[in-house]
């Protein structure tokens, strides 16, 4: 079958990345396109982890405290998920982290101390507790073994009413229910998250969401074809410059990670 990605598309976007993108990206540029290596990916991954083993460090770019964070770990995570690396010391040392930083509600207190005296976005002063059922939603899809840490993180599920209707930014209860689903309730609420899924795909069309490193793990409940029409619009929304169009135009830095989130997911689901 002919690729939906020309050449000249895909070296556009290697162009802007490698523009515009810090190493990083860069480094994941080159493995999932080029001759570049998985342990050159994590190299550069590794210099946002700090000693006490957790992620921050302007690895989420609108959260540039050095310390680690609940979203520091997601992110991290997530380019650990894509690049198939779930063990050895980087892992071990992020559970660690996880694991010392969950309290006693089952998650990972945000605001970390000394946020506010770096630069940041406005929306991470505001409670940030969900996110805590990303990592527990990765570390059983990893399968590593942490019991203390995933009943500590049922316990705060459960006081948890589902989403009347299911947005970009619930990610992490689907994640959650995707791993971490344990009885039969749990699957009643992921065949309505599923059920829901169409309609979020629509509404948050400039998103991207089934190619975002938030939703990818929805996409395998898609027929094929839908999956190529969803990649197909992504790959006609590059610009000249072979980039994204952020649905944040005051935050530029995203044009590289959006586009390479996307071409990531979909080389890694053999659409590109």
């Amino acid at each position: 079958m002919k690729s939906i990605l020309s050449n000249d598309k895909l070296r556009q976007a290697g162009t802007f990345i490698f523009q515009h993108g810090r190493l990083l990206e860069r480094r994941l540029f080159a493995y999932f396109f080029g001759d570049g290596t998985r342990e050159a990916c994590i190299k550069a991954l590794i210099a946002y982890q700090n000693a006490d083993g957790g992620f921050g460090n302007g690895i989420e770019p609108d959260l540039l405290c050095p310390g680690s964070s609940a979203i520091g770990a997601e992110t991290a995570m997530g380019i650990l998920d894509l690049l198939d690396w779930h063990e050895g010391e980087v892992v071990a040392r992020l559970v660690d982290w996880i694991v010392a930083n969950q309290d006693e509600r089952g998650v990972i207190p945000h605001p970390q101390e000394g946020m506010l005296d770096y630069p940041h976005q406005p929306w991470w002063e505001n409670p940030d507790d969900m996110r805590v059922l990303t990592l527990a939603g990765l570390l059983k899809k990893w399968d590593v073994d942490a019991p203390g840490l995933f009943a500590g993180v049922r316990s705060y599920y459960m006081t948890l009413e589902l989403p009347s209707k299911w947005d970009a930014f619930n990610y992490p209860i689907f994640v959650y229910l995707r791993y971490c689903g344990e009885d039969d309730e749990d699957e009643k609420r992921m065949s309505d998250a599923i059920a829901r899924l169409p309609a979020l795909l629509k509404e948050h069309a400039d998103h991207f969401p089934l190619f975002s490193r938030y939703w990818y793990h929805a996409a395998d409940l898609f027929e094929h074809d839908i999956l190529r029409r969803e990649a197909q619009r992504f790959i006609d929304a590059l610009q000249e410059d072979g980039a994204l169009a952020t649905p944040y135009p005051d935050l530029p830095w995203w044009r590289p990670i959006f586009t390479l989130d996307g071409l990531m997911v979909m080389k890694q689901l053999s659409l590109i």
